[in-house]
């Protein structure tokens, strides 16, 4: 995954003194983005709660899972930490995290949960319990050189058939590879991005009893693999192996058309940095939904902890004053690092909206993260990700079809959700 999912930090009510917290030291554990700004946060988290004290570990993204399970595993002590969508549930289910529930004021969370976008808010649930609450949320987007078809007088594509019809004229008139695509299988977000765009035509690769449905030839998820392979076939796709890859790619001038995180086009339109900054806008994702995928890191309290009741209470009111209202951790990420947030009041802040106009139109993102949906997480989701993203690559270029690729992946889910089922 990326570097970009950082700490998050500024809010919060100061504690009135309880001797029963005196001396409370937690340990928080995060991936190491931009250590000084956590950092900086703690300590103002420390002032305003005497007593409590915040010790950090953080640790490479690569290794951080890892790190974490060893943890665990091995009863080091861990406070709070940096959670996902993707480890959400097997974390949960083998009794490593506690429900907010448990440890915070139902009225505190039953207002939060109100401002919560619904991906973010479903991501942070399981079993019907919530276990975080928003450090970063991001979705993903179809970007497009608003430059380039205006010269051209293409107007922004609606469809996924508008888009290919847009990308065949531009190589007609010569621009060779019109669409710029991250293709590393690799990645999870290989499978986020396809997921982003089934969900763009509304529809779903699993039905309500989480059984895979995307074999048949009439499914969104299927529709959308061939056309990937269409416009491989067609010659219209540069491929690159990162997200990092392709600001610079787009900003040659060669490309119209991307689908990465939001944070990507903030930095394609970065002035003094990017050749063609300025050039490049969002588009509701192509398709009768206009949908996307939205995803969730966020903070989360140990299990361990939360059967303790004064670190319980220290633990809960760090991860209030982090994440709680009114935002200013979040709004200060946002203003500070671009980075997404999960509290859709912050569309509304000022400050968000100076910084965030810079490099893009605040209310096509609004109302893109407002509509944008979950993924289907389950214990098993990651495992069979890394099954079916080889499989995916295969077939965007013509090494398999997409029958055989969705039929094997279908298989492949429906065997494993019988398993872990039983």
């Amino acid at each position: 995954m990326k570097a970009w999912f950082g700490a998050l930090a500024i809010a919060g009510t100061a504690l009135t003194a309880q001797p029963a917290l005196a001396d409370v030291k937690l340990e928080f554990v995060v991936w190491n983005y931009s250590i000084d700004t956590i950092q900086d946060n703690i300590k103002k988290f420390e002032a305003e709660n005497p007593g409590i004290t915040v010790n950090l570990t953080d640790y490479t993204w690569p290794d951080y899972q890892d790190s974490l399970l060893l943890r665990f595993r091995g009863g080091t002590q861990t406070d709070v930490v940096y959670g996902g969508q993707d480890w959400l549930p097997a974390w949960a289910a083998a009794g490593y995290l506690a429900p907010l529930e448990d440890i915070a004021p139902a009225e505190t969370l039953d207002a939060l949960k109100k401002d919560i976008a619904g991906f973010a808010l479903s991501d942070m649930t399981y079993k019907g319990k919530l276990y975080g609450l928003p450090y970063y949320a991001d979705t993903i987007s179809f970007l497009y050189n608003k430059k380039i078809l205006e010269e051209k007088g293409i107007p922004v594509p609606t469809t996924w058939d508008e888009v290919m019809a847009a990308s065949e004229k531009l190589k007609a008139d010569g621009m060779e590879r019109p669409i710029v695509y991250e293709y590393n299988q690799e990645l999870p977000n290989f499978f986020d991005a396809f997921v982003a765009q089934t969900y763009s035509r509304g529809g779903d690769l699993f039905d309500a009893d989480k059984k895979a449905i995307f074999d048949n030839p009439e499914n969104a998820a299927y529709q959308q693999l061939q056309w990937l392979a269409d416009a491989f076939a067609k010659g219209l796709v540069q491929p690159e192996t990162h997200e990092s890859k392709i600001i610079p790619a787009m900003n040659t001038g060669k490309h119209a058309f991307t689908i990465v995180y939001n944070y990507v086009l903030a930095a394609m339109n970065t002035p003094g940095e990017q050749a063609l900054a300025g050039q490049f806008a969002l588009a509701p994702m192509p398709g009768s939904a206009q949908s996307t995928l939205g995803f969730t890191k966020f903070y989360a309290v140990t299990a361990k902890t939360a059967a303790d009741a004064e670190r319980a209470e220290a633990a809960w009111k760090f991860v209030n004053f982090m994440a709680g209202k009114p935002y200013k951790v979040a709004e200060r990420w946002a203003a500070e690092k671009g980075l997404g947030f999960g509290q859709m009041p912050l569309f509304q802040n000022k400050d968000v909206i100076d910084a965030w106009q810079k490099w893009v139109d605040v209310p096509t993102l609004e109302k893109q993260v407002a509509s944008a949906r979950a993924g289907t997480w389950t214990e098993w989701t990651v495992i069979w990700s890394a099954y079916f993203r080889p499989l995916l690559a295969k077939a965007m270029v013509g090494e398999a079809s997409v029958a055989e690729t969705m039929k094997a992946g279908a298989e492949r889910w429906n065997m494993m959700q019988a398993r872990f089922a039983k």
